[in-house]
């Protein structure tokens, strides 16, 4: 939504470091994103954000950015906008004030917010490129993402897809070091590359890891199972009710965020980190079942 950004501002539950004053810490955050991207390539043009610009949410609300390809935007079902209705639902069923994030907008008239970062096609490693500019320009408190299927599609090994997450987080957090990181699974059946999409499920969670290691809050979310090749549409895209169980997962993991009942990175992690990180605080939430690595 157009309203945006922190008042008060959210509180983890463990103490950490204030946040530098914003102008300095944009400036500062701003030269690591393009140093990074400039140790790998530049942005094509038409990827290229806008200069950040970041507006006020309510006082309260969960920054959530929706980061990946065509399953973020929808394909399969544009009457949902793919998880992010149901999701939307969802969250505010709970009592958690969301405002989806992102410098792309669609959905139906349902969902009242329909800002998001998915695009049809984009893989992993292309996403790297970017990603770093879209998230500093969003600012988000969460980032859902999911990213790798269309490099498998590609023939990318899981191996090569894995060490391209993992340079995507490492742009991500250069550029939100305070932000949680779902990282969820490929969730498509992809029954031609069935040994490369097991190969990313196995070495996904040690991604996960070696960024908490690093004073990052990540985790990685195993979704090859959630649900049966039935529910999608194409064999590809979920359909409906299949989104559904993939919005049920994104929110799991959000409220365990902020309930504060994700892992967070060590005290020694957090030290090591150049940049501080800014409290959150949230009022507890009954704890729901959710399986993450």
């Amino acid at each position: 939504m157009r309203t945006r950004r922190r008042d008060g501002g959210h509180a983890r539950h463990h103490a950490v470091a204030p946040r530098r004053p914003r102008p300095l810490r944009r400036a500062v955050l701003l030269v690591g994103v393009l140093a990074v991207a400039l140790g790998v390539t530049a942005a094509l043009p038409a990827d290229r954000p806008q200069a950040p610009e970041v507006r006020a949410s309510a006082p309260g609300e969960v920054r959530v950015m929706p980061l990946g390809a065509s399953s973020t935007e929808g394909v399969g079902s544009v009457g949902t906008a793919g998880y992010r209705l149901p999701l939307w639902q969802r969250l505010t069923a709970d009592g958690v004030r969301v405002d989806f994030v992102g410098s792309r907008a669609s959905g139906p008239s349902a969902l009242p917010d329909h800002e998001h970062e998915g695009r049809s096609g984009i893989t992993a490693a292309r996403m790297a490129l970017s990603a770093g500019g879209w998230v500093l320009a969003a600012d988000p408190d969460v980032v859902l993402l999911h990213a790798g299927t269309n490099d498998l599609i590609a023939g990318a090994s899981g191996a090569t897809v894995a060490r391209r997450l993992d340079a995507l987080l490492a742009r991500i957090f250069t550029a939100a070091p305070d932000a949680h990181v779902v990282m969820a699974g490929v969730w498509a059946p992809l029954a031609r590359q069935g040994a490369a999409r097991a190969e990313l499920a196995r070495l996904s969670p040690g991604v996960a890891a070696a960024h908490r290691a690093r004073g990052h809050s990540v985790e990685f979310v195993d979704t090859s199972r959630l649900f049966a090749g039935s529910g999608t549409v194409d064999g590809l895209h979920a359909g409906p009710a299949a989104y559904r169980l993939i919005a049920r997962m994104w929110a799991d993991r959000i409220e365990a965020w902020r309930d504060g009942r994700v892992q967070a990175p060590s005290a020694t992690a957090r030290m090591r980190s150049s940049v501080s990180v800014m409290p959150r605080t949230f009022v507890r939430r009954r704890a729901r079942p959710a399986t993450a690595q």
